[in-house]
């Protein structure tokens, strides 16, 4: 499910499936127990992958305004630590997949590419 962690394949599958790829930190979370979600806020330099226009750009070079639904039950909250949102778009919205700590995915990304079980290239940095 979507609450729980992703393994390494996971990871891997849905950084060359999803819908977006955005690499940050968490600036806020807002629960809405009417709607049974949570809507994770962040800010980032650019957004490696996006496939459909999901989030707000800036001016150029300006940060790049998301917000990414989850589940309510998956209690998100906010921390310390960058990470890697992936999701889909489904009604127009972006809805997190996995999200590892960056270098979580780091680790599982260079160890599948040591071992050529990587195809699809992602610039992460």
């Amino acid at each position: 499910g979507v609450c729980r962690p992703c393994s390494d394949t996971e990871l891997l599958l849905t950084a060359c499936t999803s819908d977006f790829v955005i690499n940050r930190t968490i600036h806020g979370v807002a629960h809405n127990a009417e709607l049974q979600e949570s809507v994770i806020t962040v800010a980032a330099a650019r957004v490696p992958r996006q496939t459909r226009p999901l989030f707000l750009v800036g001016a150029p070079g300006g940060p790049v305004q998301a917000s990414i639904h989850t589940p309510l039950r998956c209690g998100v909250c906010p921390g310390p630590g960058t990470f890697l949102f992936m999701g889909w778009s489904r009604s127009g919205e972006a809805w997190r997949g996995c999200a590892p700590r960056f270098q979580e995915f780091s680790h599982a990304y260079a160890a599948a590419r040591a071992h050529r079980l990587h195809a699809r290239e992602l610039a992460l940095d």
